[in-house]
């Protein structure tokens, strides 16, 4: 399977910038990880305002937001953010 290519939404982005040290590493080592597995599943999921099935992992103290678009082989990661504050 072609790796899918990994757009991550502007807000995301931001606090992927701003974490320090080892959750840094494993959160963006996660979120590249998508694109050879995009069906990766998260610890739990769900829908947003449009029926959209999202998947939410949590790596150390952030949550990452993610869902597959399989008809343009990409994964969008939607939101990031402190795991205490979904």
């Amino acid at each position: 399977m072609k790796p899918y290519r990994i757009f991550i939404r502007m807000e995301a982005a931001e606090t992927l910038r701003a974490i320090r040290g080892n959750q840094s590493k494993s959160v963006v080592v996660f979120i590249d990880s998508l694109s050879v597995d995009p069906n990766k599943t998260g610890d739990y999921s769900e829908h947003d305002q449009t029926g959209r099935l999202l998947e939410i992992k949590v790596i150390g103290s952030f949550a990452i937001t993610y869902w597959a678009d399989h008809a343009v082989a990409e994964v969008k990661v939607v939101d990031v953010r402190r795991a205490d504050r979904a």
